[in-house]
């Protein structure tokens, strides 16, 4: 991509930190996009009487069309940038929330928000491909992890708000706001995005080699490992504690919202960390809180304590995005290239495929032993060998094994 010549190095450091507000508010928006469906979820099913499988079944869909729209829509990125990409996508997902309200049918919400949001959806989850472009390897983590701050804010604002909305007007006319707001505030920033240095592209790019480098695999298990473990409870987190008779609604989106709250600060440290100590390193100790949060909810769903929640919103906030950070800083490290975009979301790709499978497992454990005990066990699981992946992959990750693009030149 072209350098904008008015871009003299003093004010390509500076426009670097813009980049980063960009991305923390683009992130925002996209995380409102995903963390909204978790409330409506609870409130459509209560309306139309579907099972919990199916009611999960547009967020299912909605990863799947992720996974299938992700290496077009990375290699837009790489050939067209963030401006044009980023924009168009809040319209899109703007545009499928709106229609939302006016869904009579479970075809109509897969439809609306399984494929069309999907898609704008996946192209906004892309943010950590253009801040890395914009900061030196020593602190990438860091960049990615403040940008990913953004995150935690839109699920903070974004749970309890969509919560306030559906109470306050009803579930129709909360998307509609929701969608107007998403298209009002990231299409006119992200209209302002330019073109990164030509230092951020001097490495080339192996997609062709990919499919014979191993570390590139076990990356991508460990994803969807990862977002096996954080789908199976994200989506299920609110009708968990609404079905437990422990809060009603708003009272258990406040409880999302607490633990994206605590996770502000858990996203910067862990940004931190994994320029200390490497991704493998942070990534299992961000699992690890994340499992210690998940046997709190165990402890909630078969005693009456209420300790184990407050545990549970501090051990598995402070975690809640990290995994995500390491992996994506893993990604850029291995892969920094032009064609990163497109390495990027093959990896999200992973991601998408076992947040698809989480959300849907979630529902059908529930369906099938009436309970989440099964369900929080199984997330554990999947946990462990997230970590497992992550670690046999820099354990394969040498330089002979890399396809002759992967080297550093």
């Amino acid at each position: 991509m072209p350098v904008s010549p008015a871009l003299s190095d003093a004010s390509t450091s500076r426009y670097r930190y813009a980049v980063l507000c960009l991305g923390f508010v683009t992130l925002a928006g996209g995380s409102v996009l995903s963390g909204c469906f978790g409330v409506f979820y609870q409130t459509l099913v209560a309306t139309f009487g579907w099972s919990r499988a199916s009611g999960a079944s547009p967020y299912a869909v909605n990863m799947l069309v992720s996974i299938l729209s992700a290496p077009a829509l990375g290699w837009l990125l790489d050939r067209y940038g963030p401006r044009w990409v980023f924009s168009s996508a809040a319209v899109l997902s703007g545009v499928a929330l709106m229609a939302c309200s006016t869904l009579q049918t479970l075809g109509h919400f897969v439809l609306y928000y399984g494929v069309l949001n999907a898609i704008g959806q996946t192209a906004l989850t892309s943010v950590a491909v253009v801040v890395s472009r914009w900061f030196a390897p020593a602190r990438r983590g860091r960049a990615i992890a403040l940008a990913d701050v953004g995150t935690g804010l839109g699920m903070v604002l974004g749970i309890p708000g969509t919560a306030w909305l559906i109470s306050a007007y009803g579930w129709r006319l909360a998307f509609v706001i929701l969608g107007l707001m998403i298209i009002l505030v990231l299409v006119p920033l992200n209209l302002g995005q330019r073109p990164p240095p030509p230092s951020a592209t001097t490495r080339r790019g192996p997609v062709g080699a990919l499919w014979r480098y191993s570390p590139f695999w076990m990356i991508c298990l460990a994803h969807f490992c990862m977002s096996v473990t954080m789908t199976m409870v994200n989506v299920h987190l609110v009708p968990f504690l609404v079905s437990s008779g422990r809060l009603e609604l708003v009272g258990a989106a406040s409880i999302a919202s607490a633990v994206s709250l605590v996770s502000l600060g858990g996203r910067a440290f862990f940004g931190w960390l994994v320029d200390r100590i490497q991704s493998e390193g942070a990534f299992t100790l961000a699992m690890s809180c994340t499992i210690t949060g998940y046997a709190m909810l165990l402890l909630v769903s078969q005693s009456a304590l209420s300790w184990p929640l407050y545990a549970f919103v501090l051990a598995y906030g402070v975690a809640q995005g990290a995994g995500g950070i390491a992996i994506a800083t893993k990604t850029v490290a291995v892969f920094q290239g032009p064609a990163l975009g497109t390495i990027f979301m093959l990896v999200n790709l992973s991601g998408n495929l076992g947040a698809a499978f989480g959300a849907w497992c979630g529902g059908r454990l529930f369906d099938l032993s009436a309970s989440y005990a099964l369900t929080f066990v199984t997330a554990m699981a999947s946990g462990v060998l997230a970590i497992s992946c992550l670690w046999l992959g820099r354990q394969t990750d040498r330089v002979h094994d890399r396809p002759s693009a992967c080297k550093r030149a």
